[in-house]
């Protein structure tokens, strides 16, 4: 096999997860990337309990709560005082005079993800091949503006979708309402459609920033340490690393003003 060959086919392959080559169905690349998307959040579910809880320890409680939510959740679930990993983990799990230990509250409304992430990643992979092309980030050479502007578009119609189900599920990790229907249905009765939509603003604010961000920093930082443009597995997972790292400690002062 020849060099140009070889060269083609790893041009061919050193694609981001979100992109689409153009070859095959889109249909089955968009159905694919929002199963991927279950997946990932089912897999960190259990650290994304922990965050909220930590953001939020003061829960449950009556300061600060939205009508509907004031007092104690129908599922036990202890103040926490510390916000240590440890703690939290112990605290979550640890037996009391309601309930044994329970590993699996750590996966509490995690049917959310089910309802949410397919219609969510679909829209999101679509807008993104969409403006891909409109700013011209699809051309040969570096454009992390165009990159950026791809991911605000993209994340602010993904967030559209997320948005009231990333609502029900921070409640029901916080041990409110019996569960995913109960929860919509109280959120409606008693807050309306704007309960839903409660923290879309300040989700808004977080994951436009995030997204941009997030984007930019891994085109550039894969155009850095990769100038050939070869694929390189090291490369991108050092790359998206980075990229996700640099894009959280931008936004977490808002993911946790979101949460409370």
């Amino acid at each position: 096999m020849s060099d140009h060959t070889t060269d083609e086919m790893q041009d061919d392959i050193d694609l981001d997860w979100e992109e689409w080559d153009g070859s095959g169905s889109f249909l089955t690349h968009m159905f694919a990337g929002s199963l991927a998307g279950v997946a990932e959040h089912v897999t960190i579910y259990p650290i994304d309990t922990v965050k909220t809880h930590m953001q939020c320890p003061d829960c449950p409680g009556d300061s600060g709560c939205p009508k509907g939510m004031k007092g104690k959740p129908p599922v036990p679930n202890p103040t926490l005082n510390n916000n240590s990993i440890k703690e939290v983990l112990r605290t979550l799990t640890q037996s009391n005079h309601a309930s044994p230990p329970n590993p699996l509250r750590m996966w509490r409304g995690v049917q959310t993800m089910f309802y949410g992430c397919v219609p969510a990643h679909a829209l999101y992979f679509t807008s993104f091949e969409l403006t891909k092309k409109y700013f011209g980030a699809d051309k040969p050479g570096h454009h992390p503006m165009a990159a950026a502007g791809c991911g605000i578009v993209s994340t602010f119609l993904h967030d559209c979708v997320m948005s009231p189900i990333d609502t029900i599920k921070q409640r029901l990790q916080l041990g409110y309402y019996k569960g995913t229907t109960h929860a919509y249905k109280e959120i409606l009765r008693v807050e309306g459609w704007r309960g839903l939509y409660r923290s879309f603003p300040t989700t808004v604010a977080m994951n436009v920033p995030y997204g941009a961000v997030m984007f930019a920093s891994n085109e550039s930082l894969k155009k850095f340490l990769n100038p050939d443009g070869r694929f390189s597995l090291g490369t991108s997972m050092v790359a998206g690393c980075g990229a996700g790292g640099i894009a959280a400690v931008a936004t977490t002062p808002m993911d946790c003003i979101k949460t409370r």
